[in-house]
């Protein structure tokens, strides 16, 4: 008996333990059950408010799209068409500078608004074309003036909607603008020069510029091997000054890096082409060696002095404004490229 009295009272410190901890879990539970009873329902609610407010805030900006859209295709019909109109009023009048006034208001409202959809650089091109011939049936009489001007407007408006679009491509790549004069030669590098270096004569390092009067070969380098990628940069020589137009040569260059200092620097194909106010750069832009894009706009001409002033800027080659689609290759391509680095 003493013995089976001293087993039970062993046991008993065990019992009350598990009891303990027992009522604790039952407690637990309870008190779970509470909060979930409490925390799910308010969750399951808040998520639904943030749903419903989702929902509210797409439907609204889904039907102001289609409102912006709808207007946006009627004012664009509306201008197109009246000013495709003035072709078959031109049939039964003479031109006269009024009609060139609404012509050029007509293609300001056109580009003002829609520059990210039309391609209006044949528009520019038929009008100026017109103003010239204009300009040389009265040359030495007192209305020459004001058809010269009636051409710097035009060149006014053409130029607007290029600082339009370099607005849109500049902060996704980099510009620099430049002067010319006949024969004289310019090396840009379109990237960030920034803690970059270059070497002297004597092969001490220095600052990288982003512009430099001269080739881009005028470059001091010291055991030359091509140690990445390469960053793109542009020779640019000017070939002939005209009135509204000036003839380039173009060479793009490949340059490397070893330890942020210049030490390798490749010419690649030169071409030769014309600049024009009327080229934009959404459209007149070439590709690079690395896939990004590059235009070289003109700012403004100085017959006298023969000198012109540039501006050049690169962005990415990817970039897309609204009016662009991609082609089904180029989004496979970079689907695949996505996949593999993930």
């Amino acid at each position: 008996m003493a013995e089976e009295r001293e087993e039970k009272d062993v046991m008993n410190p065990k019992r009350d333990l598990w009891e303990k901890f027992e009522s604790l879990a039952k407690i637990a539970a309870a008190v779970g059950v509470s909060i979930g009873s409490i925390a799910i329902p308010y969750i399951i609610q808040k998520t639904s408010e943030q749903s419903d407010r989702a929902k509210v805030y797409m439907q609204v900006m889904s039907e102001r799209e289609k409102a912006d859209t709808a207007i946006r295709q009627e004012m664009f019909k509306t201008l197109l068409t009246n000013y495709l109109g003035k072709f078959e009023d031109d049939k039964k009048t003479t031109e006269n500078d009024e009609s060139f006034r609404k012509r050029i208001m007509f293609l300001d409202l056109l580009n003002l608004n829609f520059h990210e959809y039309l391609n209006a650089r044949p528009l520019f091109e038929d009008v100026y074309l017109r103003l010239e011939a204009k300009k040389k049936e009265k040359k030495g009489s007192k209305e020459y003036e004001a058809w010269r001007k009636l051409q710097d407007e035009l060149i006014r408006v053409a130029t607007t909607v290029a600082s339009s679009q370099l607005a849109t491509l500049t902060p996704s790549g980099h510009s620099r603008t430049f002067s010319l004069t006949k024969g004289e030669v310019f090396c840009i590098r379109l990237y960030s020069v920034e803690n970059r270096f270059e070497l002297t004569d004597k092969f001490e390092k220095r600052s990288l510029e982003d512009t430099k009067i001269g080739r881009c070969t005028d470059a001091s380098v010291q055991n030359p091997e091509r140690m990445d990628k390469g960053s793109p940069a542009i020779e640019v020589e000017l070939v002939e000054v005209y009135e509204t137009t000036a003839r380039v040569k173009m060479t793009p260059y490949q340059e490397s890096f070893k330890n942020d200092t210049l030490n390798f620097v490749r010419a690649l194909k030169t071409i030769e082409f014309e600049v024009s106010f009327l080229d934009l750069p959404y459209t007149d832009n070439m590709r690079l060696f690395d896939g990004r894009r590059f235009a070289l706009l003109l700012s403004y001409i100085d017959k006298k002095e023969g000198a012109v002033g540039f501006n050049a800027v690169s962005f990415k080659g990817d970039f897309m404004s609204l009016r662009d689609r991609p082609l089904f290759e180029e989004m496979l391509q970079k689907l695949n490229k996505d996949a593999k680095t993930h």
